[in-house]
């Protein structure tokens, strides 16, 4: 799984804005909407509802949101136990 692409959804749940996620990560919007369109289609879900006005986290987005927040958690642990120090997404958000 691309690390990358769950960066981007944590993030996207986050702000509920995808272009604001992809922005953070140095993406341009349609590259941000594209990453995280493969990442649905490999997990085999819909991670957020999408409308012209607004984003919002469908309830398989909301279940794998804590997974996705994991993985990112031990990849920085994995970086950490090679002396190495790696951002990621540690902020929690309030949905």
């Amino acid at each position: 799984m691309d690390t990358e692409s769950v960066r981007l959804f944590v993030l996207a749940a986050e702000n509920l804005n995808i272009s604001a996620a992809g922005r953070e990560l140095g993406m341009a919007p349609a590259v941000a909407g594209a990453k995280l369109a493969k990442l649905e289609k490999a997990l085999g879900a819909d991670l957020l509802r999408r409308s012209t006005r607004k984003v919002a986290l469908s309830l398989e987005g909301a279940e794998f949101l804590p997974y996705a927040r994991e993985i990112l958690a031990q990849e920085n642990a994995a970086h950490a136990a090679l002396g190495r120090r790696y951002l990621s997404v540690t902020r929690i958000p309030t949905i």
